[in-house]
């Protein structure tokens, strides 16, 4: 028995059209209600866009621009976002429609009804890009890794060019997008070789040792702790605090090592929840914000419990599992900074990170249900 059949093609339907009809609304709701509100990012109102080299430079921006500059002159005014909005429906119900049946319904529709996810997926944004190349990678991961799909050129050509625009884009969240991508290519090849060797233990001794490895390189290296961290930290802070902002955090302890260390066991938890509560009393528009922030970092918490869970019990999921925590944990306290100084840009780049810390842990949690499911039916039929 394939996955697949475990689906109902009914309910597939009826997901789809409504994943399509909420991003949808997303894009009415963000060009009718959020612009007036908030701003949409840098410059990507419709009628601003130009073509490509624009500026006699190439970058993610000029691309991101030519793409809705070419869509918008058929699609005119925010139909060219919300024609993208459909798509992120779509390619969301592709990664899903083998296993959504093993879901909670009640999860699966808070994962993707967080509204300010459904206004930067539709809206024309880097983030809207970034979330449907995410959803292609993860889908081929989970597939790949928890299906046993057979490689389709046609969808590797499509995995390359999303993690090209990632990379292109973001380059510390392409790490962890080309970690589940390696690990789903050879996975194979892991589950013959590896998972059957290596158990909880050897994982997380093998990760202490990576980490005891690296603290020993940089501690004989002054010159990385002394100025490329501190310089990392001034261009992160100036990055923010050079524009001026209403909303920017001007009152932060950011002078050293230390602050950095410090600062995380804060902010990052606070990062991906928004506005502080205090920030969200002073200015109530900004309640319903922290709100979902605070129901988003839950969510979070218990999709991570429970793929720590599975990997202990799983050696064919450990060895997707343990990796990608370990490079999501590395990659999230690196980045904090950006969610840390202006709560609006740190709920842009939180919607960056949605496909890959929210829908491919769901996506994990629910092909293990389903290959559980599966082998019972086989143990019956035998």
């Amino acid at each position: 028995m394939k996955i697949s059949q475990l689906y109902s093609n009914i309910s597939s339907r009826g997901v789809l059209i409504r994943l399509i009809a909420v991003h949808i609304l997303g894009t009415i709701f963000a060009y009718t209600v959020y612009i007036n509100l908030s701003t949409l990012g840098d410059g990507y109102a419709p009628g601003n866009f130009r073509g490509f080299f624009y500026e006699g430079a190439f970058s993610s921006t000029t691309l991101v621009h030519g793409i809705y500059f070419y869509l918008g002159a058929v699609l005119p005014g925010f139909l060219a976002p919300m024609a993208l909005g459909v798509v992120v429906a779509i390619v969301t119900w592709h990664a899903f429609r083998d296993v959504y049946t093993q879901i909670n319904p009640k999860l699966f529709w808070a994962c993707n009804l967080f509204p300010l996810f459904l206004v930067w997926s539709g809206s024309s944004s880097k983030e809207q890009i970034l979330i449907i190349c995410g959803i292609i990678v993860i889908d081929f991961a989970a597939k790949r890794s928890f299906a046993a799909s057979r490689l389709n050129i046609i969808n590797l050509i499509f995995v390359f060019i999303s993690l090209w625009f990632i990379y292109f884009s973001k380059i510390n969240y392409f790490v962890i997008y080309f970690t589940i991508f390696v690990t789903s290519l050879f996975a194979p090849l892991l589950h013959k070789i590896i998972i059957n060797r290596f158990s909880v233990g050897v994982w997380v001794l093998t990760f202490i040792l990576v980490i005891m490895w690296v603290i020993i390189a940089i501690s004989f290296n002054s010159k990385f702790l002394s100025e490329d961290v501190i310089g990392f930290m001034k261009l992160a802070e100036l990055s923010f605090l050079s524009y001026e902002g209403g909303s920017n955090r001007n009152n932060i302890q950011w002078n050293g090592i230390s602050d950095f260390i410090y600062n995380s066991f804060f902010w990052i938890p606070q990062g991906f929840i928004g506005p502080t509560f205090l920030e969200a009393i002073s200015k109530p528009v900004q309640f319903p914000v922290f709100l979902e922030g605070v129901v988003y970092l839950f969510i979070l918490c218990y999709l991570f419990f429970g793929l720590f869970k599975l990997a202990g019990r799983s050696n064919i999921l450990r060895v997707h599992i343990l990796p990608f925590i370990f490079v999501v944990m590395v990659i999230v306290f690196i980045s904090y900074p950006y969610l840390m100084f202006n709560p609006g840009s740190g709920l842009r780049y939180k919607q960056n990170m949605h496909p890959i810390l929210i829908f491919y842990p769901l996506l994990i949690m629910a092909y293990a249900r389903a290959n559980n499911l599966m082998k019972t039916y086989t143990k019956k039929d035998a």
